[in-house]
């Protein structure tokens, strides 16, 4: 009896905890008052509408919430509110401040209010209305309660002076709460209510604050999704669970595994995007909205709060794409959390979703060497399409486009805006991505420069050899809503936000669409720079193969024929393979003679009957036109002071005729590639007289947009593109590794040393194909006969180490000059040079991984990697000392893919089998020449090697 009795007890304890567990309590002014509807002030939290303290009949309160009357709150319960309590009254009469400034209404009235900043924000809060008299009233007002539109509670008339009334409401089954307070019809002036102490209890989720038509607005979503979104969601798969485990298969040397798909949550409200390595999940009912960005690989969630796809700004108004409404937290959320918030309708909603294949962005001819041909990557490709329920909007139809690549740990994301409405609209701004992320570092009071594990660029990208330098688009900005960061400025960067640095300010015309630019989003399981890197890198090969294109190319000095042809037959005798018509040489583009088109289109066939492709050079950048075409200066209204000095603006009418020269240009002669200097690095031009675009906030956009579909039309013809900025993402093939011009004015041996260093550098987040260095064969800039290799014949050696140095990091060098070789042994070696890198052509293209970075005292060394050929592993390495260097050094070989043993073949000879340790290095000997290099061939040793 004994131990049934103390069950007994037991259970009935468990059933008391069980009940007391399943109620919860809130004060309503941890809601987001800011859903409030007023008329005078705002709804503040703890303290009166006057921002001062909540005080009532003499006594102070420290909880509550302050309104004028007028206000109006709406509180979604969702039938599991229990009960409502507070005290009400009007606020005691406070004095106005010394600062105070006021405004005069329409029928004579005084509005008195303060501004100030917080966080650096701006605030203006209201201090008081007067009556007619100019005097502010003794407030008089009644509180009303409301469920679901009946009465369930009114306080009668309170005025000011009078002790609180004490309110107790039942809320059993009440879906929306509704909160109000109106004045006796003796006008507004001083009516300061307060609602003191009020709490709501309740089952389940919290109570959130909605606008009025919100309960509308949910019924009609749901029955939208029923009918419209549910149906099209179960026809997809359920997201899987038998993707291999990061941790035991390396996306970086066996991609295969991780295949992209759209799947149906397990919500039945979400899709889910996902390739095994990372996933994004989309809530798309009330609305759309990202409820997910996981880092698979290491299992880390990098989204705190759930987000909206984007943000426009049409005809002057923001709007939001997409998102829900009514969080909790901001500092992270729970899945269940999402069934309580809500769509704002004054955001674009979701009515569509379509699945498909990647796309190719533009066309790609392909017509020589590449180490990738897949083109477009496989992947999968998800659209949702937004609409609006403002009139003003009637026709608007916002499309966001996702895809997901196979094998990568990589999204892209874009939207286009089509028009189908009655009206011309305006796109004035937009970003392509809000996500509200992780932080990666906190603190209190630091403002931290440090960032989520995420490379996020886009294809609006310019003024820079490398990625970072060239990454306009990128912003992490802080979070005012998340008010429980520890950074107690709110200064934390946890809002990731791409977009332009200006405009577009675009105009739609009916019928017509804008599309943003692309971007890209690459996640990565590890801090290591060159794992980063080598992810980068990857990446590239899937969103700019083209980049990896690597023909072997003189630069020729001369456009007499004879010349010309002549670097052609030494082409054809050596194995290069283009001849690029180089600054200096008198070749213009834009002069228009047919004498001019028929010299060059002779020139260029004469090449092709040889197997030779031709190039040429325009400048766009750094020259003077007039004052009528130059980039108008914002700052002094003026040309010059721009970037490089002075530049022609691209929406000017000389503008719009330099690529239409160009064009006609290359339809007329069939060249092969251009040099493009300059390119456009982005200056925004203030002109309002230009043709083509209106003044600063679309100038940027437009010059963008005229170059970039310029070098996507050569990309479609095939057309090889040098050019010193980071278009890679609009097709073009190659930029500058990023040297000092002045150098190769210095005299030869440094000039290796740092174009070796050069090289090095260069290769942490570019392959090799996507860089060109430079070989100065005759004077460039200065230096004299110290600082070229002419007469060829009498500089071997050197010839020899720049030509190891650049074919052996599959780094394209601009030979300079006007010939290869100057006498058979010339000729031999080039030959021999040549020879040897198209033999190993594939890895000597691949991916590098660094060894030790050249310093001229010990050696230096990188080693191209790559799992998918024979040939896994090509170490180049170099003593650049006066003196033998023999010692052991050790090979870092993860990366090939190789495991247990490797096979060694030091200059393409005889192979040497060596283990591999734990750490997948591998240990060799060198014995080296002062001066010298050497190089060696890695292939597998073990069958379970990739």
């Amino acid at each position: 009896m004994g131990f049934f009795r103390n069950a007994l007890w037991a259970l009935f304890l468990f059933s008391c905890v069980g009940v007391a567990s399943a109620q919860n309590s809130s004060p309503l002014s941890e809601l987001n008052l800011g859903k409030a509807k007023v008329v005078y002030g705002q709804a503040v939290k703890n303290r009166s509408v006057t921002h001062s303290r909540m005080m009532v009949a003499g006594q102070s309160y420290g909880n509550g919430v302050g309104v004028h009357s007028g206000t109006e709150m709406f509180v979604w319960l969702e039938g599991k509110g229990l009960k409502f309590t507070a005290q009400v009254g009007v606020n005691d009469k406070t004095k106005l401040p010394k600062n105070v400034k006021s405004n005069v209404m329409t029928e004579g009235e005084r509005l008195y209010y303060v501004e100030g900043k917080y966080h650096g924000q701006p605030y203006k809060h209201f201090k008081g209305l007067t009556n007619k008299q100019g005097e502010i009233a003794s407030g008089s007002v009644i509180f009303e309660v409301y469920g679901d539109n009946k009465l369930l509670w009114e306080s009668g008339e309170i005025r000011q002076g009078d002790a609180p009334k004490e309110l107790s409401v039942n809320l059993k089954g009440i879906k929306m709460l509704k909160l109000t307070v109106k004045d006796l019809g003796d006008g507004p002036s001083g009516d300061h209510a307060n609602w003191i102490g009020a709490e709501l209890s309740y089952k389940g989720s919290r109570p959130f604050l909605v606008e009025e038509s919100y309960a509308f607005a949910k019924g009609a979503s749901d029955k939208f999704f029923k009918k419209n979104l549910a149906p099209k969601l179960r026809r997809l798969s359920l997201e899987p669970t038998n993707f291999p485990d990061p941790a035991d298969r390396d996306w970086l040397i066996d991609p295969k595994p991780w295949r992209s798909g759209v799947y149906r949550g397990a919500d039945k409200k979400s899709l889910v995007l996902t390739n095994g390595l990372v996933s994004r999940t989309f809530r798309i009912t009330p609305n759309l909205a990202t409820a997910g960005l996981r880092n698979r690989m290491n299992g880390e969630e990098m989204l705190r709060a759930v987000s909206p796809e984007g943000r426009l700004e049409i005809d002057g108004k923001t709007y939001m794409v997409g998102g829900l409404r009514g969080e909790i937290e901001r500092g992270y959320f729970k899945e269940n959390w999402v069934d309580n918030m809500y769509a704002d309708p004054a955001d674009f909603y979701v009515t569509d979703f379509e699945v498909g294949e990647i796309e190719e962005r533009f066309a790609w001819k392909k017509k020589r060497w590449s180490l990738v041909s897949q083109y477009p990557a496989k992947g999968k490709r998800l659209v949702f399409t937004l609409k609006h329920h403002d009139k003003a909007l009637e026709g608007v139809v916002v499309k966001v486009h996702y895809e997901i690549y196979d094998g990568l740990p990589l999204f892209d994301k874009w939207m286009t805006v089509e028009n189908k409405g009655g009206k011309n609209i305006r796109i004035n701004k937009f970003s392509n991505e809000v996500l509200a992320m992780v932080e990666a570092s906190s603190s209190v009071d630091a403002d931290m420069k440090m960032y989520p594990n995420i490379d996020v660029e886009s294809d609006y990208a310019f003024h820079s050899f490398r990625p970072k330098g060239a990454n306009r688009t990128t912003n992490w900005e802080r979070d005012l809503k998340y008010t429980s960061q520890a950074s107690y400025s709110l200064k934390t960067p946890c809002i990731l936000e791409s977009r332009p640095p200006i405009g577009p300010n675009q105009l739609v015309k009916q019928g017509g669409e804008f599309e943003t630019f692309r971007t890209f989003e690459l996640i990565h399981d590890s801090y290591d720079r060159e794992r980063k890197g080598l992810s980068r890198k990857r990446m590239y090969r899937a969103i700019a193969p083209w980049a990896f294109e690597n023909p072997i190319f003189m630069h020729l000095t001369s456009t007499d024929p004879k010349v010309v042809k002549t670097a052609i037959d030494q082409c054809v005798e050596t194995g290069y393979e283009m001849v690029i018509l180089s600054f200096g040489s008198g070749l213009n583009m834009e002069d228009e003679r047919e004498g001019n088109y028929k010299k060059f289109k002779e020139l260029h066939d004469y090449a092709v009957s040889k197997g030779i492709e031709l190039g040429s050079y325009s400048l766009l950048s750094s020259r003077w036109i007039s004052d009528e075409v130059d980039v108008i200066n914002p700052k002094t209204g003026k040309r010059g002071g721009v970037i490089h000095g002075s530049a022609p603006c691209l929406g000017s009418d000389w503008g719009h005729d330099y690529f239409r020269k160009l064009r006609k240009f290359y339809e007329k002669t069939d060249f092969d590639l251009l040099e493009h200097d300059g390119s456009y690095p982005g200056q925004i031009c203030a002109s309002e007289k230009h043709t083509h675009h209106q003044g600063t906030e679309d100038s940027q956009w437009h010059a963008w947009k005229q170059i970039t579909d310029f070098y996507k039309w050569l990309r479609g013809r095939g057309v090889y593109m040098n050019i010193p900025d980071y278009y890679f993402l609009s097709g073009t093939n190659k930029t500058g590794i990023g040297y000092r011009e002045v150098n190769w004015s210095l005299p030869r041996d440094r000039q290796i040393m740092l174009g070796r260093q050069n090289i090095y550098d260069g290769q942490w987040e570019r392959t090799p194909s996507m860089c060109w260095t430079f070989v100065p064969l005759v004077q460039y800039h200065g230096g004299g006969k110290a600082a070229t290799l002419e007469p060829l014949k009498d500089h071997l050696f050197e010839y020899e180490a720049h030509m190891a140095q650049n074919y052996g990091s599959g780094v394209q060098a601009c030979y300079r000059g006007p010939r290869l070789y100057d006498s058979p042994k010339t000729k031999e070696l080039v030959v021999k040079m040549i020879k040897w890198y198209k033999e190993y052509r594939d890895i000597m293209n691949s991916d590098i991984v660094h060894v030790r970075r050249p310093d001229g005292r010990d050696y230096d060394a990188i080693m191209h990697v790559n799992p998918e050929l024979k040939e896994k592993g090509f170490a180049m390495i170099y003593n650049p000392t006066d003196k033998r260097l023999k010692k052991k050094i050790k090979l870092p070989m993860y990366y090939t893919g190789i495991k247990g043993k490797a096979l060694v073949k030091k200059e393409g000879g005889k192979a040497v089998e060596v283990k591999l340790n734990r750490n997948y290095d591998m240990e060799i000997e060198i014995d080296m020449e002062p001066n010298s290099y050497t190089w060696y061939v890695l292939e597998s040793g073990d069958e379970k090697s990739l």
